[in-house]
């Protein structure tokens, strides 16, 4: 798998085109993912359905066939949507995820997330455009999280969060360094604008949404919901820097993705936890 392929668009199947999949084959013919919290799925789940939460999604691959379709739903269709990215990128053939989760799968109204667009990451041809690039998603992360911890009422949210953004800014710093080697120049005023094929139209964060579509998209809703969409946020993240360990392949590089990849998995951790006391 190349770089590239990873900023591929996610497939989403609706309700009705999971119904008519399940109802044309047999259990044996595919995977299908819960990637809820256990509290949620011991309340229901799809029948066959094989329970793999978010932050064991990495670690337990080894559960699933590859060489299957595989279909990931969760309550609302957002953390399964960073699901199918994890596992497409993973080398599964076949990923989709189900597009209004439970919810709609019961007949509720379930609002979509807003689209994910990171199509600009293919004009990327070096190491250098593509930490400028994540940098990018960093800096975007963190003004959303940001605004989250601004914004919320629950103490324990708002603590999380602002730790997150903190995080964030450390992340930046790590990518710019990281930058340094491979250009061998100081960063300064050169990155990332500089350093980038082109600057992206808006300010976009974790799973190509755009921070001001993301901001608009959590007002009025619960933190329950808002946690969600940070859990998939970090699991991109974290599937990232799994990625680009794997890539940009000299040994300073693979410590300091591993690094980066070993603190977005604590954060999914944290969320998850946190996300467990709003269920």
């Amino acid at each position: 798998m190349s770089l590239l392929d990873y900023f591929k668009p996610t497939s989403t199947w609706s309700v009705q085109e999971v119904r008519a999949f399940l109802d044309e084959h047999s259990p044996e013919e595919y995977n299908l993912v819960d990637v809820r919290q256990e509290k949620e799925y011991a309340e229901g789940h799809l029948p066959g359905a094989k329970w793999i939460p978010m932050d064991e999604l990495e670690e337990r691959q080894g559960d699933l066939d590859p060489r299957k379709p595989t279909i990931a739903y969760c309550s609302g269709g957002v953390r399964s949507r960073a699901a199918a990215t994890i596992l497409a990128n993973a080398g599964f053939r076949e990923v989709c995820s189900m597009r209004g989760g439970l919810r709609q799968w019961e007949g509720l109204v379930a609002e979509g997330l807003p689209d994910s667009d990171l199509t600009w990451f293919a004009a990327a041809a070096s190491p250098e455009q593509y930490l400028a690039l994540a940098w990018y998603l960093e800096e975007g992360t963190r003004r959303f999280y940001t605004r989250l911890a601004e914004e919320l009422r629950d103490r324990e949210a708002v603590g999380l969060f602002k730790e997150l953004a903190a995080a964030e800014v450390r992340h930046k710093e790590m990518l710019a360094a990281l930058y340094e080697g491979f250009a061998g120049k100081p960063a300064g005023d050169a990155f990332p604008d500089g350093a980038a094929p082109a600057r992206p139209a808006g300010q976009y964060m974790e799973g190509g949404m755009q921070v001001q579509e993301a901001l608009e998209w959590i007002r009025g809703r619960q933190v329950r919901d808002i946690l969600e969409l940070a859990i998939s946020l970090e699991a991109n993240a974290y599937d990232r820097y799994l990625i680009l360990r794997r890539e940009l392949g000299d040994e300073n590089s693979r410590r300091v993705f591993e690094v980066l990849s070993d603190e977005e998995r604590r954060h999914l951790q944290k969320l998850t936890r946190l996300f467990d006391h709003f269920i």
